[in-house]
């Protein structure tokens, strides 16, 4: 007969409970240091209200006031050396782990002055609040997105939930640099609800990743309650499912969100696990601004006013003064210094001429430097070679797959910060696609096999690449990027613009164009026109086995992220390569002509090369001359104009060539972009051979019939020829 088996989770959820003993029992100097940043976090955002207010703050303001108690007891929980990342609600988290780098050991805030470093740190973040130039992102992040990773504080994020793979990935990379580092994520009730969090936590669960999810429940949304978005009230169960250890704690009262920092952070050192704290607190107003939630008529009064009973600021300091901890006139000092530090704050970031506050102009940022940051400004070494099949004597002959193995296996034994990750890379024999034959043999542990969570793992990189690992992502099919959307360009190829150029993401992705297999239509897209949409990222796409070596060392040195197109139908063809090196490079933005001729410029790259060499040929014996060049790089940063202008200039028409579909291709970007900048050299307009507007189908028949064809490419070279205008 059949049994049920009550099966046990891996990890425990406890309620921590807080005891008149435990106050007693905590040091002095702990406790006055969080009821300093209670006061500190509370007058600072006031202030942040009051700029808004005058219209000195652009863009919304998402306080925190009510919930300082989370900022208070991290702060003097963690080490110097430990990393934070926080939301787009993280004013207090930043402040308060600032404050703590920033001042010296032993820093009593009732005894000692505030460091010139410390009140620095203050000036700066109301500084970068306001958009301004001596902020820590010179004024590009503002409010919700904060960053100074020498105090640890690795970013704060605008997207729910968005920065969780990042911090996850982060203190990944710490461990596998064997530093001892704990890192926090901090999100919201909200968050818990995004797939990335539960992706993230399966994989630092199975890697044994030394983090601390802190959820602070704030219970909304916006208005959305956790009762309507929630099916499980207490969050912090979710964490069960994978074995992962949680506390829930009153989110109201430092010490014990103190107290539970202590023991997450313990465990997580010691276990190298991650750990989950739920602290439930509350936002006296609403999102944005300074009315209360009540006034848009998500909750109560009644509910604001039993929570406002329980503020931190007064309940806490009460509790000091009952049990004759601290005396009144402490309590003075402390609320005080806090204005104090506040107060130089607003006169570093404004001035006051006749009652009215202002910003100075020198505080703003120079509009000229708009687009500065985007991308690391150094490019190859001086010492890497770079070369062309023509700068070489003798060669072998390799498969394009063979060249992608053999030149990542190259530079994972050069550099030990390349590690290679996606799915069934470790499997196979050599991943699903022999891209990786023989990695395994030599580096099993920097050969990483991820679960089918996209958005997961390639935010994970992202945070690894940011503290110093070159991550190698293979991304199986480029359509599942679209999975992962968010990190690679909400984050990924954003967010070192958006923090001033402070933060760096050197990683390789490569996916595989799998245009021809009968995949149908949600395995066969070309992404470079999606990349291409967002400037943080470079493109390149070899198009032959020498190509691939020399742009992948190009992209591996590189310290922006770099997607590496890779073209199904090129895996077993075969090429030459050098026969005695892989050590060699193809410069970052540079084409190649492969074909010379003066009637005709075409722009192609990937298969499209082969296939309009062979219509050029064919045309050839009529006597008309074709210029091919292969763009390689693809990005409009690096697109090779200097190149297409001398071809254009010679020819005076120009053909584009690409398997894309028409909306979703390179083509128009790059016609519209020809024609503005080489108009007068053109004696027609620019023309296209691209995939029609479909969805790729399954069936032979109309696969072959959607992609552009060698007859296809030859009757435009005829039509586009400027002979024939």
């Amino acid at each position: 007969m059949s049994e049920l088996i009550k099966q046990k989770p891996g990890g425990t959820c406890n309620l921590l409970a807080v005891s008149p003993e435990d106050l007693r029992n905590t040091p002095k100097e702990t406790l006055v240091s969080m009821l300093f940043f209670l006061y500190l976090v509370r007058e600072f955002e006031t202030a942040v209200l009051d700029l808004h207010d005058l219209g000195l703050v652009h863009g919304p303001a998402h306080v925190s006031i009510g919930q300082e108690a989370v900022a208070a007891g991290m702060a003097v929980a963690l080490r110097k050396s430990d990393l934070v990342g926080s939301t787009h609600r993280a004013h207090g988290h930043f402040l308060a782990k600032a404050i703590m780098y920033y001042s010296p050991d032993g820093y009593e805030p009732l005894k000692d002055p505030i460091t010139s470093a410390a009140q620095d740190a203050i000036n700066r973040t109301l500084a970068e609040i306001m958009g301004l130039q001596d902020g820590w992102c010179r004024g590009r992040g503002g409010s919700m997105h904060l960053y100074d990773r020498e105090s640890g504080n690795i970013g704060s994020n605008a997207i729910v939930g968005g920065g969780i793979p990042l911090v996850t990935g982060a203190a990944w990379g710490e461990k596998l640099f064997n530093r001892d580092t704990v890192a926090v994520s901090f999100f919201g009730d909200g968050a818990i609800n995004q797939g990335c969090f539960h992706e993230v936590a399966n994989m630092a669960a199975l890697w044994g990743v030394p983090i601390v999810y802190f959820i602070e429940n704030n219970f909304y949304a916006v208005g959305t309650s956790t009762s309507e978005s929630s099916y499980v009230k207490d969050l912090a169960l979710r964490s069960l499912s994978y074995g992962i250890d949680s506390i829930i704690v009153d989110g109201m009262d430092p010490l014990a969100v103190y107290l539970a920092f202590s023991k997450a952070v313990e465990k997580a050192k010691q276990r190298k696990f991650p750990f989950l704290i739920e602290g439930r607190t509350y936002r006296h107003f609403h999102h944005a601004g300074r009315l209360p939630g009540s006034a848009y008529g998500y909750r109560s009064k009644e509910e604001e006013d039993g929570w406002l009973a329980k503020d931190p600021l007064t309940v806490f300091p009460s509790s000091l003064l009952r049990e004759k901890i601290i005396q009144e006139a402490d309590v003075d000092c402390l609320r005080q210094k806090a204005k104090t530090c506040v107060e130089e704050a607003l006169t570093f970031c404004t001035e006051e001429r006749a009652g009215s506050r202002f910003v100075p102009v020198e505080k703003w940022p120079l509009a000229e430097e708009i687009d500065r940051d985007l991308r690391c400004e150094d490019e190859l070494s001086s010492d890497i070679p770079c070369f062309e099949p023509e700068d070489f004597n003798r060669f072998k002959t390799v498969t394009y797959v063979e060249a992608i193995a053999a030149v990542t296996l190259r530079n994972m034994e050069k550099d030990e910060r390349v590690i290679v990750m996606g799915e069934e890379v470790a499997n196979l024999r050599g991943g699903a696609y022999q891209a990786c034959k023989g990695i395994k043999e030599v580096f099993p542990d920097r050969l990483i096999n991820m679960p089918i969570s996209e958005c997961g793992f390639v935010g994970i990189s992202g945070g690894a690449a940011s503290v110093g690992l070159r991550p190698v992502v293979e991304i199986m099919f480029p359509d599942f990027a679209l999975v992962a959307s968010d990190q690679l360009f909400n984050q990924i190829g954003k967010l070192r613009h958006i923090y001033g150029g402070r933060v760096s993401f050197p990683m390789v992705i490569r996916t595989r164009i799998g245009i021809g297999f009968g995949y149908g239509g949600q395995h066969s897209m070309n992404p470079a026109g999606l990349f291409a949409l967002h400037p943080g990222w470079r493109i390149l796409a070899p198009s032959n086995a020498f190509d691939y070596v020399g742009l992948f060392n190009t992209a591996i040195s590189l310290n922006d992220p770099v997607l590496i197109l890779e073209h199904g139908m090129l895996y077993g063809e075969s090429f030459d390569i050098p026969s005695d090196t892989l050590d060699y490079c193809i410069p970052y933005g540079k084409s190649r002509v492969v074909r010379r001729g003066d009637d005709l410029t075409v722009l192609t790259y990937l298969t499209g090369v082969k296939d309009c060499q062979e219509a050029a040929e064919d045309l050839g014996q009529d006597g008309m001359g074709v210029e091919i060049i292969d763009l390689r790089t693809l990005d409009y940063i690096g697109m090779d104009y200097e190149t297409i202008g001398r071809s254009v200039k010679k020819t005076g028409a120009v053909l584009i060539v690409e398997q894309a579909p028409r909306s979703m291709g390179l083509s128009a970007r790059l016609s519209d972009e020809i024609q503005e900048r080489f108009y007068d050299y053109l004696d027609c307009p620019v023309s296209r051979v691209v995939a029609p507007d479909v969805p790729p189908p399954v069936s032979k028949v109309l696969e072959d019939a959607m992609w552009p064809s060698v007859s296809d490419i030859k009757g435009k070279m005829v039509l586009g020829c400027k002979h024939n205008f």
